[in-house]
């Protein structure tokens, strides 16, 4: 974890999964107040993600995981590592898979490419194929158990020292997160990352048509944005008091402004990572936000 211990205490606030998937992008967040850079979610096999409208501007999405692949990333890996670490930034790969074997594949693929860890997305609620929504992996223990034993295992046991972060959908019964911690507290994964968009929300327009599109017809999508912060904060406290000590906490949700890095910390994060204002302001939110926070 040399890179990782690298993320300034002083302005520990990254990227969230979502929007960061070429070699561009890892540019821009370089030259940013960003301080920890997560390239993703990417799969195995490229994803064109949902048709239709997908964004709303502000904070409803169901994009369906659109990501150019694991090959095109790879052709890139150099240069995003090489770029990301000039700066003095670490990079990790968000790996999204629709079996148990894609996520211990993707896994090895980022450790033998130089990143310096992965998440491990078992929270992405917008994936639809052939009309048919796929279920969010964290909300089944057994198959989270699946996932995660087999990639941890190898990834630590190439390299203990190789960080892996698990990303979770946001829980509404309590009872979830002690169950996943329990069984997160008792393997080698370096953190948790608290929540993806709150899946199945759902909204209209004026004249009562759906306003995201989606595959499955539901107009159900992921919630972001400002209004899940109360939620979001939610989610790092029940984490924060759930997992061992050892095992960093990654708020995400709602942030925006410096006072949400802070509040995010006060709950119980030790890293803070922003995604709907990135997508929608460009990495400039970054010295934004830390202006305000370095002034609080």
């Amino acid at each position: 974890m040399r890179f990782i211990k690298k993320i300034s205490r002083d302005f520990p606030v990254g990227n969230a999964a979502g929007w960061c998937k070429s070699l561009e992008a890892v540019e821009q967040l370089s030259q940013s107040a960003c301080q920890c850079i997560v390239v993703g979610s990417i799969t195995v096999f490229p994803r064109e993600g949902n048709p239709g409208n997908v964004f709303d501007g502000a904070s409803l999405n169901s994009l369906g995981l659109p990501n150019p692949g694991i090959h095109r990333i790879l052709a890139q890996a150099k240069e995003m590592i090489e770029t990301a670490h000039a700066a003095g930034k670490p990079i990790i790969l968000s790996i999204a898979g629709f079996a148990p074997a894609e996520y211990y594949m993707l896994a090895r693929v980022a450790y033998d490419a130089g990143f310096d860890g992965v998440e491990i997305n078992l929270g992405c609620p917008n994936v639809v194929d052939g009309g048919t929504r796929k279920p969010i992996a964290s909300f089944d223990l057994e198959l989270t158990r699946m996932i995660v034993l087999s990639t941890v295992l190898l990834v630590k046991g190439m390299n203990p020292r190789f960080f892996v972060s698990v990303k979770v959908s946001p829980f509404s019964n309590p009872l979830g997160i002690l169950d996943t911690a329990e069984f997160f507290n008792g393997l080698k994964i370096d953190a948790v990352v608290t929540q993806n968009t709150f899946p199945n929300a759902l909204l209209f327009d004026a004249a009562s048509r759906l306003v995201i599109d989606t595959g499955d017809g539901t107009g159900w999508a992921g919630w972001s944005g400002k209004a899940i912060k109360p939620m979001a904060l939610g989610q790092v406290s029940q984490w924060r008091r759930s997992l061992i000590p050892r095992i960093a906490v990654w708020g995400v949700g709602g942030v925006e402004t410096g006072l949400d890095v802070r509040d995010m910390k006060v709950a119980g994060a030790e890293i803070v990572q922003v995604g709907t204002a990135y997508f929608v302001q460009g990495p400039k939110i970054f010295s934004d936000i830390a202006s305000e926070y370095l002034d609080l």
